[in-house]
């Protein structure tokens, strides 16, 4: 009986080898070996002998990532499962975290233009006398004001505030700008000019908190995908209101979409906030013991009649009218935005009109609240806040006589303006 059982011909054996390889170089590619350091199973080629923690630099959400490294070589990445922002997540984008460390046009080592125009690799030394020399030179025949610099929200904090530091009063530069001023210039003005300080007032956690979330010009299901997992982990089943021109990705997620005409956004808020004082939606303890110049606001906005909005938004009245009863008091409304809004030729004040529905309806600084600008780089904040570019370091004001003295004094600076 034995002797009758069916063996596979050696044929059949070598066809099932072409079809699964156990030693292939593919397969060894997805060799899987226990990573240690709390990292669980990783690829057997880049397991590492340390991590370092960083947080991605790809957009503003802040994620933490762990950086696997093996013999000084950063090889692999992950997310921090202990990191409160991300929780352990990551997007596509910080999955490519390490991707331009592998460019082939990455820059290695400063590169100076020779006689013939040719780029040649010289000493740091070298590239640094070299601008040191040409930048005096500059400042000697045409002046300080014929030098500027470009900042980058790409950069960690500390490399902005030397930076600044350097450029402005180091090297007497006079004109300075950021790629993260001219985004988010809007959103600072207005929460300057509201709130007399420029930091949105919010957490994450006021994502997963609110009833109503309310985004304005903002699109986080691609530009923020960690941000709107939290949007998804929000346990109230909230109303999810988009007011974008463009049907993107989230609005297609939202409960309402509000395809407002291009540039109506100002009239539309404006009208929102007449027909919540008209109908009494209005938190007036709130108004009275927290806000400034109400009555003059409810002068402004009573030109901003129902007509008026559906005219210019290209909204029916029941679209306008059903809004404006989920922003009223009673349940907690967030309210977010992002460059749909800071980069539009009215961002300032439709920014200001969005914290005024806020205000005025007793939505902030509590738990799910909040009007609540998105920036789009990693460290815009830290730009604004650390670079003297629009404000001194620190967050301190340049028209303020007591915070020059003060930088200035720490700095070994005249005060002057």
């Amino acid at each position: 009986m034995k002797d009758a059982i069916l063996q596979p011909s050696g044929q059949l054996q070598n066809m099932k080898g072409l079809l699964r390889r156990w030693n292939g170089p593919y397969t060894q590619l997805l060799r899987q070996t226990p990573g240690h350091l709390g990292l669980g199973q990783v690829p057997e080629r880049l397991r590492p002998d340390g991590t370092t923690g960083a947080v991605c630099g790809f957009c503003s959400t802040g994620c933490g990532l762990r950086i696997h490294h093996r013999n000084g070589v950063a090889v692999n990445v992950s997310p921090d499962t202990l990191y409160p922002v991300n929780k352990g997540m990551a997007c596509p984008k910080g999955w490519e975290a390490l991707t331009p460390l592998y460019s082939e046009d990455r820059a290695l080592a400063p590169r100076l233009r020779d006689s013939d125009g040719r780029l040649q690799t010289v000493s740091w030394n070298e590239a640094l006398e070299t601008m040191v020399s040409r930048f005096r030179s500059i400042q000697a025949t045409f002046g300080p004001e014929f030098i500027a610099f470009l900042s980058t929200g790409q950069m960690m904090t500390e490399e902005m505030a030397l930076l600044g530091a350097l450029a402005k009063f180091g090297m007497g530069i006079r004109h300075c700008d950021s790629n993260t001023r001219q985004c988010m210039a809007t959103a600072a003005t207005a929460c300057k000019e509201s709130f007399g300080f420029d930091a949105p007032p919010y957490t994450y956690s006021d994502l997963e908190e609110s009833d109503v979330l309310v985004f304005v010009g903002a699109n986080p299901c691609i530009a923020h995908p960690i941000l709107w997992q939290r949007v998804l982990g929000n346990p109230n089943r909230p109303e999810i209101l988009v007011v974008d021109p463009r049907k993107t990705e989230t609005a297609s997620a939202a409960t309402r979409h509000y395809a407002i005409q291009p540039k109506s956004d100002l009239v539309l808020f404006y009208g929102l906030a007449n027909l919540l004082i008209q109908e009494g939606w209005v938190d007036q303890e709130f108004i009275r013991e927290h806000t400034s110049f109400f009555e003059a606001f409810v002068d402004h906005v009573s030109e901003f009649s129902l007509a008026r909005i559906t005219d210019a938004t290209g909204l029916c009245e029941d679209e306008v009218r059903s809004m404006a009863s989920l922003l009223r008091p009673g349940k907690r409304v967030s309210y977010w935005w992002t460059m749909g809004v800071n980069q539009s030729h009215e961002g300032t004040r439709v920014a200001q009109a969005i914290i005024n529905l806020a205000l005025m309806t007793g939505q902030i600084g509590k738990p799910g609240t909040g009007a609540n600008s998105i920036t789009g780089q990693c460290n815009a904040m830290g730009s604004r806040l650390f670079s003297n570019i629009t404000n001194l370091l620190g967050g301190h004001e340049f028209e303020s006589p007591e915070h020059r003295r003060k930088v200035a004094d720490e700095l070994g600076l005249r005060p002057d303006p």
